[in-house]
């Protein structure tokens, strides 16, 4: 087969140049020549050429450019920046307009959003609820859910008290000098300013001061205030002096907050006297804690009583009622004979404690003495007879120094609001209380710490509010720890006096005003602590008042 075909093209030559041509046809190149010199090996180049030029072709695509000449069109261009630089321009106006005239960002505002919309509860419990408000700053799982309580706060936050701090802040402000403008007593110097203070607490902070010049300058059984004072704590503006709160607060040390936006609305809201009866009465109509003593004295206490004690003490007071007769359970104060022979008793007991004393130095100094030895047995038995004496007059003649009762807002209200010849120290008193109970009543059956308990106290005091993190309120230490929101509504001149708390408490004053004698923790010795056991322990029955040192507050 070979040799025939090179015998019908013999002029046919290796690299097939010789009268070969080229075509092309629809952008497809193929090489052939009907030349019959041209040899096999030749034409199957060819093919192969071919063949590669045919696959290049199916794998190159031609893409036809667009114009693009409108950008460089210089009519257009100054058209885009001049709608750029329009655009910029309102947006920065509306900025300016809505941004409390300042554009620098405001902490307070942010956490507050920041609040604010966590407390929308996500789309689907907006679907759920309709059209139901939402409370500002409002948790998902703490707080009051009832329809008549949501609807109070829908009323008067959209149309009576809308947000405002500004106009909150200026309420307080004005509040606070209708009330009198306390100054420091020239007795009471203070080697810092109170309203200027520095940084970081200073050396001996807070000043102290004998407790006999504090209550001289102003009697406790006197509700009419005394605008010289004294005064060692420092006051902080919560706007501006947060840092430096912080800094007292980590050596837990006490101080003053004041222009809290948050704590601002609250108070403007508690002051509306119509908001408050619906906000205590609204469709619950709850009697809550009331404690009644028959004087302007109270003091905290458990009832250690026998039970069977109790149930008599409860009966007789029943059968009295029933007679007509006007019968409390406390006693306030308590007999004061009674208290003057548990007086005696325990003056006793502290000379015995002081010679104790002396006797174990002695003792300890002269080992081998045994009339040393003796007097220090001699005066520890006398010492255990001496606590049994106060521990068996406790029990025998103790009384409950107050009576817990319950009634509504209204009826503590109307005891409450007497004139002040019906307000002196030997005048009845009474105590209204609320309790929120948040976390604490996870741990009860109903889910209640207490009967009627008021949750929407965490939506009222949001600063209150245990949350955690970086949502955490400046006030709260330990949110875990949080034991309830506790509200106390006092009438004029009510005394809570000789509390010894080991918590780190934030008080909050929403109406009125509120004096504070604050002693630091070194005082303990001089302030007579009742001992363990008794119904009061860790409460005073009075003040070695001469060692005593004070820190007044209001």
């Amino acid at each position: 087969m070979q040799q025939t075909m090179q015998q019908r093209r013999p002029h046919s030559t290796a690299n097939g140049t010789e009268n070969g041509h080229t075509a092309t046809t629809n952008g497809h190149s193929s090489g052939h020549s009907d030349d019959p010199s041209i040899s096999r090996d030749q034409r199957r180049i060819e093919r192969r050429e071919a063949k590669k030029l045919r696959e290049q072709k199916k794998t190159t695509r031609r893409v036809k450019r667009r114009h693009s000449g409108w950008i460089h069109d210089p009519n257009l261009q100054l058209g885009i920046l001049s709608f750029v630089l329009f655009a910029l321009i309102g947006f920065t106006a509306f900025k300016l307009m809505h941004s409390n005239k300042t554009t620098r960002p405001d902490p307070i505002q942010r956490f507050e959003q920041k609040l604010q919309s966590k407390s929308n509860h996500g789309l689907l419990a907006k679907l759920r609820g309709g059209s139901k408000y939402i409370i500002p700053e409002s948790m998902r799982n703490i707080g009051c859910r009832k329809d008549w309580y949501t609807e109070l706060r829908r009323e008067y936050d959209t149309h009576i008290y809308p947000k405002d701090d500004e106009r909150s802040l200026k309420w307080v402000a004005e509040h606070r000098q209708r009330q009198g403008i306390y100054t420091q007593s020239p007795l009471a110097s203070t080697p810092y300013d109170i309203f200027h203070c520095p940084t970081y607490p200073p050396e001996g902070y807070p000043v102290q001061w004998p407790v006999l010049d504090v209550l001289k300058n102003w009697s406790p059984d006197d509700p009419t205030p005394h605008y010289q004072l004294y005064q060692g704590l420092c006051v902080f503006d919560y706007r501006t002096e947060l840092d430096k709160a912080n800094n007292y607060r980590e050596r837990e040390l006490p101080f003053l907050v004041r222009n809290d936006p948050a704590a601002a609305r609250t108070a403007e809201r508690w002051n509306d006297a119509e908001y408050m009866k619906k906000l205590l009465m609204g469709k619950e109509d709850t009697n809550r804690r009331t404690e009644y003593s028959p004087n302007n004295h109270f003091m905290y206490w458990v009832d250690k009583r026998p039970r069977d004690v109790k149930k008599a003490q409860w009966k007789e007071m029943n059968e009295r009622r029933r007679r007509g007769e006007e019968v409390h359970d406390g006693f306030g104060r308590g007999d004061q004979e009674e208290l003057a022979e548990a007086m005696k008793e325990m003056e006793e007991v502290n000379e015995i404690k002081a010679q104790l004393e002396a006797a174990k130095r002695l003792a300890e100094d002269n080992p081998e003495d045994e009339a040393a030895q003796e007097e220090l047995h001699r005066l520890q038995r006398e010492m255990k007879r001496a606590r049994d004496r106060v521990a068996q007059e406790s029990a025998e003649n103790w009384h409950p120094p107050t009576e817990n009762l319950r009634m509504t807002y209204l009826e503590w209200l109307e005891h409450a609001n007497v004139t002040d010849d019906k307000l002196g120290p030997d005048n009845p008193h009474w105590y209204f209380r609320l309790i929120g109970c948040g976390k604490m009543g996870e741990h009860t059956e109903d889910g209640s710490c207490d009967k009627g308990s008021s949750e929407w106290l965490f939506d009222e005091l949001t600063y209150f509010q245990p949350r955690e993190g970086d949502e955490r309120p400046f006030y709260m230490i330990n949110p875990k720890k949080q034991q309830g929101i506790h509200c106390r509504f006092g009438m004029k001149g009510v005394i809570a006096e000789n509390h010894f708390d080991l918590s780190r408490n934030a008080i909050n004053v929403l109406y009125g005003q509120r004096r504070y004698i604050l002693a630091h923790p070194n005082q303990c010795s001089n302030m007579n602590l009742l001992p363990r056991g008794h119904p009061s322990a860790a409460f005073g029955r009075g003040l070695e008042r001469s060692r005593f040192g004070g820190i007044s507050g209001i």
